[in-house]
């Protein structure tokens, strides 16, 4: 029987896997299906999970091999600090083509562009082609009838996106239901179910048969496309307030995936990552790198061969705001002294909780003991480390602030913390602000069984928020989120839906509910269908067990409508 064996951690890994107090046990785990079609919880990491033991902080630091070195530093009390915040240099709000617009289809379609939903469109058409060649159907199957999408199908394809986000129904066919209890007009309105369910299936965004050529992530190749066109269009169309925030999101995926992510204290707990840097006030979503794992590309000039990967992380994100005085707001997965140190020089302010075990942390801020309520920090130029002892103790780092205290009221209670622990608590939730936002509308389904559909909704999803930051930022009078939302799905289905077509379809459905289909308006009676030449007792299928996938003869019908009807409930539902 063979034995199993356990990955051990080396110093680096350990301290690299350490890093994030919020997420310890945040792993990553290999597999070679990364497109499951099934969305499974997946046994490799329940049992790697099972293997992990989570431990004390302090158990753990001090088991953590890293520098504990104040050479580069000169730390000293706080009495002569003299630190100043960055003057911040840029007018924030909409940029380029979004200033001044003031329709809200309009703004949704700065991001998603006709150019952009074009190659959409032509990379589903391929997709599908590709699949059907060579394929045998069933005489039924939907895919026989299949016809090239356009880009007005894939607009009202993306609206109806948005407005499952908006009307929750259990299953994709409940959406497209004829029951009273379920009907929802706009979408068989608008396109067939079988339509909508061959687009969502062909749905694609790059050409599987370039792959050989492709130069990005190997790993994101089926939505690089996406994430490419969206991080430039989020930073072209709108430029951030002095506070930024950088922080982690993660997309719920439970598939099979290689690169997926288990952060324990996150409510979707696995999933995608994305590294997302956020406007503190507002939420909006500026740029993203979808983590994947050691092949993530981390791309600036300031990234040298020993800088981190959480350094990394960070000026890939901020570089382009770097030298204008921007407040940059962070959790101890990342912040350092070298950091804060690195982004000062650069005209960019740090703040942030700090985990004590950093390389050059100073020695009397991380060894001394302090009652509640107690505060301890020292500065080398313009950066202060300060260590505030609450329930537990707190430590933070700053380029600007100083070691004050202000009143701050909890729970009817007044407790003086220092101003920078208040300060990172109002500045540092953009990231989470956005996700809350998404969470209201959500459009990423439960049942979805490709992993970059999932994350190509969230995107979707993340542009709306966006676009209504701007939308309202060009108004005087704010626009709530679900009028917004309203507003975007109706104004996309009546800019890009064939009202003909749609007549038409309204017009052949026939509901219980329309009172102008002249059946519903006029007297009709039921009556025995009469004996024809061949047959004395003549029968027809009842058409309202035929809808129903019964198949029912009757002897009955409606002469006036020319259609057999069984004589008990048919004929009055009919």
């Amino acid at each position: 029987m063979a034995s199993t064996s356990r990955k051990v951690l080396q110093g680096d890994e350990l301290e690299e896997f350490l890093a994030h107090d919020s997420e310890v046990s945040e792993f990553e785990y290999s597999d070679s299906s990364e497109n499951s079609d099934n969305e499974i919880e997946d046994q490799a990491v329940v049992d790697a999970i099972q293997d992990l033991s989570i431990e004390d902080d302090d158990e753990i630091v001090a088991r953590v091999p890293v520098a504990d070195s104040d050479e580069s530093y000169f730390w000293q009390n706080m009495d002569n600090y003299d630190g100043v915040r960055e003057r911040f240099s840029e007018n924030s709000g909409p940029r380029n083509q979004s200033v001044n617009v003031l329709d809200i289809v309009q703004t949704f379609l700065l991001f998603f562009t006709e150019d952009f939903v074009n190659n959409i469109v032509q990379e589903t058409n391929t997709y599908a082609q590709q699949f059907i060649c060579g394929r045998v159907f069933p005489f039924r199957s939907p895919a026989r009838q299949w016809v090239p999408v356009t880009l007005n199908e894939m607009y009202v394809v993306l609206a109806l996106f948005l407005l499952m986000g908006i009307v929750n129904k259990p299953t994709l066919n409940s959406y497209f239901s004829t029951k009273r209890l379920l009907y929802t007009p706009a979408f068989p309105d608008v396109i067939s179910r079988d339509r909508f369910q061959l687009i969502c299936k062909f749905l694609h965004f790059n050409d599987n048969t370039k792959k050989d050529n492709y130069l990005g992530p190997t790993r994101l190749f089926k939505i690089f496309p996406v994430i490419q066109h969206l991080n430039e269009k989020f930073q072209t169309l709108f430029y951030p307030g002095q506070n930024i925030c950088i922080d982690e999101s993660l997309t719920l995926w439970k598939g099979r995936l290689a690169f997926k992510m288990y952060l324990p204290l996150k409510a979707s707990k696995f999933g995608i990552k994305t590294y997302e840097l956020c406007d503190s006030k507002s939420g909006y979503l500026w740029s993203f790198i979808v983590y994947t794992g050691s092949e993530t590309q981390l791309n600036s000039s300031l990234i040298r061969e020993n800088t981190n990967k959480t350094t990394s992380v960070v000026l890939h994100l901020v570089e382009p705001l770097l030298h204008r005085g921007h407040t940059l707001w962070m959790d101890n997965y990342y912040n350092s002294p070298q950091l804060a140190k690195l982004l000062k020089n650069h005209g960019t302010d740090c703040v942030g909780t700090l985990r004590l075990n950093r390389k050059g942390v100073p020695t009397t801020v991380k060894n001394t003991k302090l009652r509640k309520g107690e505060i301890i920090a020292q500065h080398a130029g313009p950066i202060t480390v300060l260590k505030w002892q609450d329930k537990k103790p707190v430590s933070v780092i700053s380029t600007f602030h100083n070691a004050d205290t202000q009143t701050d009221i909890k729970r009817n209670k007044e407790i003086k913390k220092p101003k920078i622990i208040i300060d990172y608590n109002e500045m540092m939730g953009g990231v989470d602000l956005k996700d809350q936002l998404l969470q209201y509308y959500n459009v990423e389904r439960k049942r979805l069984h490709k992993w970059y559909m999932k994350l190509f909704r969230r995107l979707l999803n993340a542009t709306v928020v966006n676009a209504m930051i701007i939308y309202n930022k060009n108004q005087e009078r704010l626009t709530d989120h679900l009028a917004f939302r309203v507003n975007l799905v109706e104004g996309l289905l009546l800019k890009f839906t064939d009202q003909e077509q749609a007549a038409r379809r309204v017009q052949g459905r026939r509901h219980s509910s329309d009172n102008t289909i002249p059946r519903l308006r006029e007297r009709h009676f039921i009556s025995k269908i009469p004996p024809s030449g061949k047959k004395a007792r003549p029968q027809r299928r009842c058409v309202v067990c035929t809808k129903n996938k019964r198949r029912k003869e009757t002897v009955y019908w409606c002469s006036e409508c020319d259609v057999g009807l069984c004589i008990d409930q048919c004929f009055q539902d009919y």
